[in-house]
């Protein structure tokens, strides 16, 4: 499994747009092949911090999505952070509870 994770902070400005674009990416996302979760997730002590998490069953499949037009939307939000966002890609190998 490949698991995504995008933090990112925006300004009061430019949070809600971000927040608007971000949750419109959501049902895409989940009805690509492949994707297991796609998650939205808001700091309840800053407003303006979100974080992006995506999970895909392999390694083909994410290499499928960074491709599509969603993927490209997910970018230009992130060229809306006011500070450069933090980005993890993590292969997991297994998953238990």
């Amino acid at each position: 499994m490949i698991r995504i994770r995008v933090s990112m902070v925006f300004s009061a400005e430019s949070s809600d747009e971000a927040l608007s674009v971000l949750r419109s990416l959501l049902g895409p996302v989940r009805a690509e092949p492949g994707c297991s979760a796609t998650r939205l997730l808001r700091d309840v002590d800053s407003d303006g911090a979100l974080t992006w998490v995506e999970e895909w069953r392999s390694a083909a499949d994410f290499e499928r999505h960074f491709r599509t037009p969603t993927f490209r939307s997910l970018l230009a939000v992130m060229d809306l952070a006011v500070a450069r966002p933090e980005v993890e890609i993590d292969e997991v190998a297994s998953r238990r509870g």
